[in-house]
């Protein structure tokens, strides 16, 4: 339905993966979509969400906003290995290497259509290094 991409500037990969679960919740929430199953590559990211962990004070703020963001949704969070997430790390790679912020309605990158059919089909993406 959308997909999107940010660039965050400086700061630690669990800055990124927290606001980039914020930046998903309130894209989903403006265009009215209030059940959403969450697949993060993140372990820290998922326990956090389920209250389970500390959360370091430097990113208290933006978890104060997260929980803002779900009230009122039917939200599922799960961790899932990077391989199954091929398509989020596509758009976080995108993202950083333009250094902008762009949200995707239709028109979508061509790479990211074939990661979303491998996901779809149940096949993992095996990455070369």
């Amino acid at each position: 339905m959308a997909a999107f991409h940010s660039f965050y500037g400086t700061g630690s990969n669990n800055l990124a993966e927290s606001r980039a679960f914020l930046d998903g919740l309130s894209l989903c929430r403006s265009m009215g979509i209030n059940r959403i199953a969450v697949r993060v590559d993140s372990k820290l990211v998922a326990s956090w969400f389920h209250f389970r962990g500390d959360i370091p004070w430097s990113l208290a703020r933006w978890w104060l906003d997260i929980r803002e963001a779900t009230n009122g949704m039917d939200l599922i969070v799960a961790h899932v290995y990077r391989d199954l997430n091929a398509a989020a790390d596509f758009m976080a790679t995108l993202g950083f290497a333009n250094r902008s912020d762009q949200i995707f309605i239709h028109d979508f990158p061509t790479r990211l259509m074939g990661l979303a059919r491998l996901d779809r089909l149940g096949f993992p993406y095996v990455r070369n290094r």
